[in-house]
C-alpha cells in the first residue's frame, strides 16, 4: 500500500511540475510581446518516460529490499512460533514409545502363560475363555504396532520380499472369522505373487477387514475378492457419512466407538509407501467397498 501511495504522489508532483514549467514559459513569451523584447524564453523539458522509468526503478528496489527483509524475518519468526509445537510432538512421540515398551514386556509374559494354560485346559468353557484372553492380547499388540507405525510412517523403510497374496488371504480369513463369529468373512481368489512388505500388506488388509467386521450387524457378510490385479473388500454394514475424511489421521466417523482413528490412516500410509491407489465407495446403511489396485507390486516381479 505504501508503495502505491509513493507512486501516485510521485506522479502527481511530476504533473504539477510539468504544468508549472508550461505556465512559466507562457508568461515569459507574454512579457516579451508586451515589452517588445527578444529575450529567449527557456522552457525546461521534462521527459515523462524517464520519470516513469525512474519511478518503476524505485519501486523495484523497494520491493527487493522488502523481500530481503521480510523473507528471512518471516522464516525466523515461523521457526520460533513452531518450536513449542515441534517440541510437544517430540515429547508425545517419546512418551508413546516409552508406554509401548513398558506395556509390551508384561503383555508378553501374560501371553506366554495363557498359551501354556491353553495346552493344559480340558474343559471347553475354560478353553474358550482362555482363547478370548489370547485374542485380547493380540488386539493390544496390534494397537501397539499401529501406534509405532503411525510415528514413523513418513520415514518407514520397506522390507520388500516376494510372496503369494492369495496364500496370505486364505490364512487371514480363518483369523477374521474367529474375531466375531456372528459376521461371516468370505474369500475368493487365486494365486497372485507380489513383491512388497508382507507385514505391512497384512496390516493394510487387516485394518480394512476388521473395520468391516466391527461395523457389520449380526449374521452379515464381508466379502474379499482377489481378481485381475485388484483386491476388493466389501461389506454391507452401516457405511460412512464422510468417506473422503476417513484416511485422515485421528479421524473417527463414529465418535462414540473405541479406537484412535489410526486404522485407515495407516491403510493410506502403507498404500502410499507401495504406490498403490485405493478407490472407496460408501453409502450410509448400505455398505462400503474398497478397491485396491495392485499393479505397482505385481509389476515389480517382471
Amino acid at each position: 500500500m505504501s508503495l502505491l501511495y509513493y507512486y501516485k504522489e510521485r506522479n502527481r508532483l511530476f504533473q504539477e511540475l510539468k504544468v508549472a514549467n508550461k505556465l512559466e514559459y507562457a508568461e515569459c513569451q507574454h512579457m516579451n510581446k508586451i515589452l517588445g523584447l527578444n529575450d529567449v524564453c527557456d522552457m525546461k523539458i521534462i521527459d515523462e518516460i524517464d520519470g516513469i522509468k525512474s519511478v518503476y526503478g524505485d519501486i523495484a528496489v523497494a520491493l527487493l529490499l522488502l523481500m530481503l527483509f521480510v523473507l528471512p524475518s518471516g522464516y525466523y519468526l515461523a521457526m520460533i512460533s513452531l518450536r513449542p509445537m515441534r517440541e510437544s510432538i517430540e515429547t508425545i512421540d517419546s512418551f508413546i514409545h516409552g508406554i509401548v515398551h513398558d506395556i509390551n514386556t508384561p503383555l508378553s509374559v501374560i501371553k506366554l502363560n495363557a498359551q501354556t494354560m491353553q495346552l493344559g485346559l480340558k474343559q471347553k468353557e475354560f478353553q474358550e475363555q482362555n482363547r478370548r484372553i489370547l485374542q485380547g492380547i493380540d488386539e493390544i499388540k496390534s494397537l501397539e504396532e499401529q501406534l509405532l507405525f503411525s510415528l514413523k510412517a513418513e520415514r518407514y523403510v520397506l522390507n520388500v520380499s516376494e510372496f503369494d497374496l492369495h496364500e496370505l488371504l486364505v490364512e487371514r480369513q480363518k483369523f477374521y472369522n474367529e474375531v466375531r463369529k456372528s459376521v461371516h468373512v468370505h474369500y475368493e481368489g487365486s494365486v497372485l505373487h507380489v513383491k512388497a512388505d508382507k507385514a505391512l500388506i497384512k496390516r493394510l488388509i487387516d485394518n480394512i477387514v476388521l473395520n468391516a467386521v466391527k461395523f457389520s450387524s449380526r449374521d452379515a457378510d464381508v466379502t474379499i475378492r482377489l481378481q485381475a490385479q485388484t483386491l476388493v473388500i466389501e461389506d454391507y454394514g452401516i457405511g460412512m457419512e464422510h468417506p473422503k475424511e476417513v484416511f485422515n489421521k485421528y479421524y473417527r466417523e463414529d465418535q462414540s466407538s473405541k479406537g484412535l482413528g489410526l486404522g485407515l490412516y495407516i491403510v493410506a500410509s502403507i498404500a502410499a509407501l507401495h504406490d498403490l491407489s485405493i478407490d472407496l465407495i460408501s453409502k450410509r446403511h448400505i455398505g462400503t467397498r474398497f478397491v485396491i489396485h495392485l499393479h505397482p507390486i505385481t509389476s515389480r516381479l517382471q
